[in-house]
């Protein structure tokens, strides 16, 4: 089962699959059949943008795809960077 925090390859509808930070929890992808991811940009990291490596993923472009949308998981962000994707996606939704 795909865990919050997950670095994992998703289809999101374009031509390409892109590696997304998994931002939902276990319960939420058990009750919906669907996670909600956060896509690697090439941007600037900012308060609701989420640094990891090389790569940063965008939590204000955050959307729900599928579970049969997720390829395999490539990795796996800190606890802090978790963290911090968390209170992004709070202050957006609040």
């Amino acid at each position: 089962m795909i865990e919050q925090g997950e670095i994992s390859i998703a289809d999101l509808n374009l031509e390409v699959r892109l590696p997304v930070l998994v931002l939902s929890n276990r319960r939420f992808h058990q009750l919906t059949g669907r996670v909600l991811v956060a896509p690697s940009e090439q941007l600037e990291p900012f308060p609701w943008r989420i640094a990891h490596g090389d790569t940063t993923y965008a939590v204000d472009l955050a959307r729900t795809v599928s579970i049969d949308n997720l390829g395999d998981v490539i990795g796996t962000v800190s606890l802090s960077a978790r963290n911090q994707a968390i209170r992004a996606l709070r202050f957006i939704t609040a």
